[in-house]
């Protein structure tokens, strides 16, 4: 069979879009291990909040090499690194068990770390570049398959741990380099033809983007970032056992968030990428207000909400990157997750720290307040260089 050939053409590519999404399902499924098994870890090793945080900024450090991957990845091929990158994350992700004190723990997230980078960096901009005219709906389907494998990441890692303990997660790893096998397969048909264009040309773009696109992250980073890392621990110490915090956090949080994702990256392409990051942000705090001001039984009804609102605008917000660098996509998306991704370990170390000088629920209400005022640098963005959407 001859390879796929991507062209700028108005037919939605769905077959190699899902290939794509399939593998981001797949490759977030293990990369979504480290907030359920955080009870399990803060106990064995005797953790801090602090020090349960900075575990995921060992995790995100390596996205600071984010635009230079994504780069490289455009005279490389980003079908490669898309289906590699998910068995190499789920080796990371189930050795976790076995590492004898916190600086091996520390350590083995750091390496994970650069296959997360590699991943994040090529697909989205694979994606789009599959579908130029549609990129808020392809990153709808990607980042849908993203959430969809944070649902099931916990309650994969809840259930694995519960039957074999922390010690037999590694009986997965055939799940994560079984699927690579077959993505790779499956995309090596895939071609996308790039035509290089001077980096120079993007700088003046990154320059005008730089201080509205950093507040807004930091921002949502503080929101995500509590709930992300914080959300199963918060619930397990405020009335839940260790396994339904992890179950709640999947299918009540982030099941729902599968499908804003998937409502608000197409919506995006309808009406705009600011209208529904806004109405998003907002929904977010207003679900927030609600989920940390009841109680136990209530908090979990606020939690579908919480998860759609506060999970969906993601897709519309790279979109909205990739809009303003058509030529560059890979170099920008890039660029943007490492400030994405670079954000949320020092956001989620705030909260940490927040959380030991008085309360987890009082970090919790700081990051939903610091989400919704840094909307104001949407009003710091340049206008969009050309009409995408």
């Amino acid at each position: 069979m001859p390879p796929t050939t991507t062209s700028p053409e108005r037919k939605f590519p769905y077959l190699s879009v899902l290939a794509v999404s399939a593998g981001h399902f797949i490759h977030d499924t293990f990369s979504a291990f480290l907030a359920p098994l955080l009870p399990w870890l803060i106990e064995q090793f005797s953790l801090t909040y602090t020090e349960a945080g900075a575990l995921t900024a060992f995790l995100q450090a390596p996205s600071a090499l984010n635009p230079f991957i994504g780069y490289l990845s455009e005279g490389m091929g980003l079908r490669y690194f898309a289906a590699l990158a998910p068995a190499f994350t789920a080796t990371g992700m189930v050795l976790l068990g076995l590492m004898p004190n916190y600086w091996a723990l520390a350590g083995l997230l750091l390496v994970t770390g650069f296959s997360v980078a590699a991943f994040h960096a090529s697909a989205p901009a694979l994606i789009a570049h599959l579908a130029p005219r549609r990129t808020g709906r392809g990153m709808s389907f990607f980042m849908a398959g993203g959430e969809l494998g944070r649902v099931v990441g916990p309650t994969l890692a809840v259930w694995a741990v519960g039957l074999w303990g922390l010690t037999g997660l590694p009986r997965l790893l055939v799940l994560g380099w079984g699927t690579s096998l077959v993505l790779f397969w499956q995309v090596r048909r895939i071609q996308v033809h790039i035509e290089r264009h001077p980096i120079g040309e993007l700088w003046p773009i990154l320059r005008k983007l730089a201080l509205p696109l950093t507040v807004l992250v930091l921002g949502r980073s503080m929101l995500l970032g509590a709930l992300g890392t914080f959300l199963p621990t918060f619930l397990a110490e405020t009335g839940l056992s260790k396994a339904q915090s992890g179950l709640a956090f999947a299918w009540l949080y982030e099941a729902f968030g599968v499908v804003g994702a998937l409502i608000v990256g197409s919506l995006s392409d309808k009406i705009g990428r600011r209208p529904v990051i806004v109405g998003a942000v907002l929904a977010s705090g207003v679900a927030a207000a609600g989920f940390l001001l009841s109680q136990t039984a209530w908090r979990l009804v606020w939690l579908p909400l919480l998860g759609f609102s506060a999970l969906s605008f993601q897709p519309a917000l790279m979109a909205l990157v990739q809009d303003y660098a058509p030529r560059h996509r890979a170099t920008a998306n890039g660029t943007y997750l490492a400030l994405s991704f670079l954000a949320r370990p020092v956001a989620v170390l705030l909260v940490g720290f927040f959380a030991d000088l008085w309360s987890l629920q009082w970090a919790f209400a700081m990051s939903a307040a610091a989400a919704v005022l840094a909307l104001l640098a949407l009003l710091g963005l340049p206008a969009i260089p050309h009409a995408e959407v």
